[in-house]
């Protein structure tokens, strides 16, 4: 039964080693190239002593290699390219009927249900996992710089396996009911779309409470490695009393910006801003939790197509 599950899903499977192989063969030699950069700037270094003279070789780093991060933000979808690939040989064997003739052998339908939904689901999880450590890795020298909670999120940890399980499962569950390949990949691409964009705007950010932090002056917090939600600044009396805007205006008019701030602190002004985040610290809490979520999903999924399929005639 595995033998003959892996002729009818090796094209698929093939596929989707040749999607990781090309990637590998673009992020290897650019994520090498950025490696030694970070290491002979002597970044690591300027990072555990917290030097402010690090502040121009860090923004030096980050304007030469933030186009190819860019470029990864590409890839977003690829754990569900993954997990579609993966799942459509099983939904083509029931639009085909082909299934029958493996119910009329020895075969049970659990065990063939069993083996073709765990090579299905075991698949989705290697590949995602694959896909998480190459970038992962490449992402390394910007991940030390601007931390992984924000911009890496989706494509490291253990979320990239999850995805794409979940995209094999909504393939599979819209498959079963319509037993059409075509269809069935038409909705899985966009309920996985939905709930993605549904999942990052309204529970991620939630998945703890954020930190909020207000500061005076030039006295902000570092926030290079954080996931910022909102962030702000005005001006404000040392009472804490609203100050109108004209009156601000009034201190930066024709004049030098040190005759400005003289001008506020002569009206007993002063500036102020204020943030809402979540740390970089968070990221492996945030992992497990949006994990877990899209795991639940993809197990419901699968048990709901299996009980569909067990009354299959």
């Amino acid at each position: 039964m595995i033998w003959l599950t892996w002729r009818q899903q090796r094209t698929e499977t093939l596929v989707a080693a040749l999607i990781l192989v090309l990637l590998a063969a673009v992020l290897v030699p650019t994520g090498l190239h950025m490696t030694s950069v970070y290491d002979h700037e002597g970044l690591a270094g300027c990072l555990a002593r917290q030097a402010g003279s690090c502040d121009n070789a860090i923004n030096s780093f980050t304007s030469r290699f933030e186009h190819l991060g860019g470029l990864i933000s590409w890839f977003n979808l690829l754990p569900g390219l993954l997990g579609i690939l993966l799942a459509a040989p099983f939904v083509l064997e029931l639009e085909h009927g082909t299934f029958r003739l493996a119910w009329t052998q020895s075969v049970t339908r659990g065990r063939w249900m069993a083996v073709r939904l765990g090579v299905m689901a075991l698949g989705a999880i290697v590949f995602g996992e694959l896909l998480a450590r190459l970038i992962g890795w490449w992402r390394g020298p910007l991940d030390q710089l601007h931390g992984r909670l924000s911009d890496a999120f989706e494509f490291e940890g253990v979320t990239p396996a999850a995805y794409a399980l979940f995209a094999a499962a909504l393939v599979l569950a819209v498959g079963v009911v319509s037993r059409r390949t075509a269809l069935a990949v038409l909705v899985g691409v966009v309920l996985f779309l939905g709930v993605r964009v549904a999942v990052e705007l309204e529970l991620r950010p939630h998945y703890q409470s954020p930190v909020r932090t207000t500061w005076t002056g030039t006295d902000a917090p570092n926030l290079d490695t954080a996931w910022v939600l909102n962030q702000g600044a005005g001006f404000r009396s040392t009472t804490g009393r609203a100050v109108p805007p004209e009156q601000v205006a009034a201190c930066f008019g024709p004049g030098t910006k040190q005759a400005g701030e003289a001008c506020l602190q002569s009206l007993g002004l002063q500036s102020f801003g204020v943030a809402t985040y979540q740390p970089n610290g968070r990221f492996w809490r945030f992992q497990l939790t949006e994990a877990a979520l899209y795991a639940a999903f993809a197990a419901l999924l699968i048990a709901a197509a299996a009980w569909r399929i067990r009354r299959l005639a």
